[in-house]
């Protein structure tokens, strides 16, 4: 990608003049719209960065009214400067809440006319050409045969019902081919067979692009003034810049107004999007199973040679590469042998420094896989040019495609084994772990977002907001600016609540008799506690860092409230969220317990929510690969590891927690933590200071 050009903008007074107009009629044709200071105020932050090339970071607290917030001042701007406005969630729910409720409610009320669409990955959609075959149609005999396809199982029967229905649903226009919205349940198993990867996916060339979901959604993305993504997505498209005919997925980086809301999420999406693995056993006997798929590639383009290979010489690649990982993990055994009751079984590079015996084998295995990936990219290339009507070729690209995403995921992996770490940045951390049935699987992964958000968002991108009702703990900015490379120039604001915290609310920090590293008595105590102290008529919730921990107390409640809680896993989470609010709506009292998804994005207003019990504090696990690494590092630079990973993580977290308490002006409650060591470790105190101001009941 080019480095992104500063031009010299600024807020014009026109366009000051379009954002005062639509505010003002916001307040006017919106029901109960009540003038927000925190609210002007990050109007005023969006549209500085927005207007001249810049990024702002706004810390907004729930009731400011963020979407409002950012869209008065992003959509006349997008307009004004012909640029795109786009607005990337961290969640589905947000995503849907701001297509289908927000966005239309803001257009409507300030009378700006905008073009919308919702970017989504393409397995997200129906794929018309393999959900048509999976339910017969144009099945008929390949060439090739049918092993060349790299699944573990032909579809059942039921499965290929299912295919039939939501094909029929689409054609016959009773749905747009959103698996997300899909009219049948789609098993894990069948999605995989009904979707394309883009490396298998013919575009236009399909002879079903007529009638293909994600060329649609592509075209609408590609048309609109406002587009709505997740942080995944946004990532993926900037990483892989031009894709679709030369076309960007989303928009060019410089045509991008960006606003990344619920923003808090995006540093670990960023290292996500770093990150690879690479099932040792698994890889081996895909790997070794290529030999058809090649054959029937050089078969179908009539050419001697593809990549640079003869036939035989391509076999012979992929046989070596089978052939390298098995070996490898027959050496693993020589560094871990995994104790036998060791729950989840982990292995870590200390320092993120592999076992000097592995340096050969790791280089060799990189060097092979990249032969192997150069002929999977020419292979894929030549097959495309194909007669699209041929269903031979369609079903040889879609293997073709399988298997250059499965040589890719192989090769990311050595990649990020056999790179020298940086002098003076963090390194990778490089791990290990065994699944259930005995399988290696080794992963490699970034432990801070700030590089791959430099270079793809950051440099780039014409210009973002970032915001979340999280961001600091505290209004302390440095943590966040550090994980996530922010800027030295960005704008950086942490706005008030428009609540009336000190008096909606209490924040109880009990002298809990046990500790909860105590296994054995802090569950005994917190259902104690439980039982003693909520209101059982009323609305709680509360959240557990384990599952083991949750169910665990669960159990212990007597049978007469037990009756009353929710516990997330025993159904789900929408159905336990309507049967709460059900309940509390009913005057019967309902208790949630759920882990960190409950913790957050979850709105219980009034009485469905008086308590929030927080059992502890959620501390960054210290074994956790990535977390064990960094640490590390900052120890070794004599720095402490703990203030500047566990406290400003807790901190984010702890807030968001305490965030399902008041939702309204009118809301009232109690936020509880069940964790002593907040009145007796030194940085208790840091940790209650930055908590959201409400009353405290300390001791």
């Amino acid at each position: 990608m080019t480095e992104k050009v500063e031009a010299p903008r600024a807020l014009t007074e026109e366009v000051k003049t379009a954002i005062r107009d639509a505010y003002a009629k916001l307040q006017a044709n919106t029901p109960g719209f009540s003038t927000r200071r925190s609210q002007s105020q990050m109007i005023g932050v969006v549209s500085r960065a927005l207007a001249s090339g810049g990024v702002g970071v706004v810390e907004a607290p729930t009731g400011v009214g963020k979407s409002l917030g950012y869209l008065t001042a992003g959509v006349p701007i997008a307009l004004a400067s012909k640029k795109k406005l786009v607005i990337s969630t961290g969640t589905v729910a947000l995503q849907s809440q701001l297509v289908e409720r927000d966005i239309p409610n803001f257009l409507k009320a300030t009378g700006l006319q905008a073009t919308v669409a919702l970017a989504k990955g393409r397995t997200r959609y129906l794929c018309t050409r393999n959900a048509a075959e999976a339910q017969g149609e144009g099945a008929q005999e390949s060439m090739f045969g049918d092993e060349m396809l790299l699944y573990e199982r032909p579809l059942a029967p039921i499965e290929m019902d299912v295919a039939g229905k939501l094909m029929r649903a689409f054609t016959e226009g009773r749905w747009n081919g959103d698996l997300d919205n899909a009219p049948e349940a789609v098993t894990p198993g069948l999605r995989p067979r009904i979707t394309t990867p883009a490396s298998g996916c013919a575009g236009r060339r399909c002879a079903y692009s007529t009638q293909c979901p994600v060329l649609r959604a592509r075209n609408e993305v590609r048309e609109a003034q406002i587009v709505v993504t997740n942080h995944a997505l946004l990532l993926s498209a900037l990483s892989i810049g031009e894709s679709d005919n030369g076309q960007p997925l989303i928009a060019a980086p410089a045509d991008m107004l960006l606003v990344l809301d619920e923003g808090h999420h995006i540093g670990n999406v960023a290292i996500d999007q770093g990150a690879a693995s690479l099932p040792l056993d698994d890889m081996a006997r895909r790997t070794g199973r290529l030999q058809i798929i090649i054959a029937g590639a050089y078969r179908a383009v009539d050419k001697d040679k593809i990549g640079n290979l003869l036939p035989n010489e391509a076999i012979d690649a992929a046989a070596r590469v089978a052939k390298l990982l098995k070996a490898f993990a027959d050496g693993i055994a020589q560094v871990w042998t995994p104790a036998p009751d060791e729950r989840e079984p982990l292995w870590r590079a200390a320092n993120g420094r592999l076992p000097e015996a592995w340096r050969q084998p790791i280089e060799e295995l990189a060097d092979e896989t990249r032969t192997l990936l150069n002929w999977a990219t020419a292979a894929a290339a030549q097959v495309a040019k194909g007669k699209p009507e041929d269903a031979g070729h369609e079903r040889l690209q879609r293997s073709l495609g399988m298997a250059l995403e499965m040589i890719q995921q192989q090769y990311d992996l050595w990649a990020g084994w056999r790179r020298e770490d940086k002098e003076g940045q963090p390194p990778m951390a490089r791990w290990i772990t065994l699944t259930r049935d005995g399988e290696h699987v080794l992963h490699c992964s970034p432990v801070s977002a700030a590089m791959v958000l430099r270079k793809l968002l950051w440099d780039e991108v014409d210009s973002v907001v970032m915001t979340s009702a999280t961001l600091t703990g505290g209004g302390d900015f440095q943590a966040l600016a550090i994980d996530n490379g922010i800027p030295e120039e960005a704008e950086m604001v942490s706005l008030a609540s428009p609540f009336d915290l000190p008096n909606q609310a209490q924040l109880v920090v009990p002298p809990f008799p046990v500790t909860p590293d105590d296994r054995e008595r802090h569950p005994k105590e917190v259902a104690k506690y439980l039982a003693a102290e909520l209101d059982w008529d009323k609305g709680s919730i509360v959240l557990f860092t384990s599952r083991w921990k949750m169910e665990k107390v669960a159990e212990l409640m007597p049978a007469t409230q037990r009756r009353k809680v929710l516990v997330q896993g025993e159904g789900a989470k929408q159905k336990m969220i309507d049967e709460h609010l059900r309940r509390t709506a009913a005057g019967e009292g309902s208790v949630l317990f759920g882990l960190n998804s409950f913790g957050e994005g979850l709105d219980l207003p009034g009485e469905a929510c008086t308590t929030v019990v927080i059992t502890q504090v959620p501390f960054a696990v210290p074994t956790d690969p990535q977390t064990s690494t960094l640490s590390e590092w900052f120890e070794s630079r004599g720095l402490n590891s703990f203030n500047l990973i566990a406290i400003p993580h807790a901190l984010r977290t702890l807030t968001q927690f305490a965030g399902r308490l008041i939702r309204s002006s009118t809301d009232t409650g109690r936020v509880v933590i069940l964790d002593s060591r907040l009145l007796t470790r030194r940085y208790g105190r840091r940790i209650i200071d930055a908590l959201p101001p409400f009353r405290r009941v300390i001791g």
